[in-house]
C-alpha cells in the first residue's frame, strides 16, 4: 500500500457518513498494512464521530500490536465513549489481546450498557474464558435487551456459554487462550 494509498483510507475512515468509514475499515481488514496503527490510534481516540472510532476499534483487528490491544482495552472501559466504538473494541478483541484483556472483558459483562455486554460475552466465548460462564449463565437467564441489528444480550451469553464448553471439551492448550498475544 503506497502513502497515498494509506492518506485516502484513512481520510475515508474519518469520512461523513457510516458506509464510508466502515467501507474503509474493510479495506484495512481486507489488506492490513501495519504503518496504518498510528492513524488508526489517533482515530480510535480521537476520531470526530462514534462511527469513525467504531470502524478503527473494527480494523484494529488486523493492524495488531500491544499499542493497539491497549487502547481497545482503554476503549472497553472508557464509560464516557459511545457504547458502539466500546462494543467494536470488545469485538475486536475477541481476536487479538493479552491476559489483561480477559480481565477488562469479565468486568464488560457487568457494563451497564447492553451492547457492551453483549460484545464482550461474544468475545469471552470465542476466547473459551470459563470464568466467564457465571457471570454469562446470569445473563443468559435474565437480560433480554436486544441490541440492535442483532439479538438479545440473553442469546449471546447462551452462545458465549456453548462455545466456552465445547472448547474445553479437550481441544484447547491447557495454558490458557489461544488467542492470546504475548506480552
Amino acid at each position: 500500500m503506497t502513502s497515498d494509498q494509506r492518506y485516502q483510507i484513512i481520510a475515508q475512515l474519518n469520512g461523513r457518513t457510516r458506509v464510508q468509514a466502515f467501507e474503509a475499515a474493510v479495506t484495512i481488514w481486507n489488506d492490513s498494512d501495519q504503518r496504518l496503527e498510528p492513524s488508526l490510534l489517533r482515530t480510535l481516540k480521537k476520531g470526530p464521530r462514534p462511527f469513525n472510532r467504531a470502524a478503527a476499534a473494527y480494523a484494529m483487528q488486523m493492524v495488531s500490536s500491544q499499542k493497539t490491544i491497549l487502547a481497545l482495552e482503554l476503549a472497553v472501559r472508557n464509560k464516557s465513549e459511545h457504547a458502539r466504538v466500546r462494543g467494536e473494541a470488545a469485538e475486536a478483541l475477541a481476536h487479538r489481546h493479552r491476559k489483561q484483556s480477559h480481565e477488562v472483558l469479565l468486568a464488560g459483562l457487568r457494563d451497564p450498557s447492553k451492547d457492551v455486554r453483549f460484545w464482550c460475552a461474544f468475545a469471552l466465548g470465542v476466547m473459551g474464558e470459563l470464568r466467564a460462564v457465571p457471570l454469562l449463565r446470569d445473563l443468559a437467564a435474565n437480560d433480554k435487551r436486544v441490541v440492535k441489528g442483532f439479538y438479545s444480550v440473553s442469546k449471546e451469553a447462551a452462545d458465549a456459554i456453548e462455545n466456552i464448553q465445547e472448547g474445553h471439551s479437550g481441544h484447547r492448550r491447557k495454558h490458557g487462550c489461544v488467542f492470546c498475544v504475548r506480552e
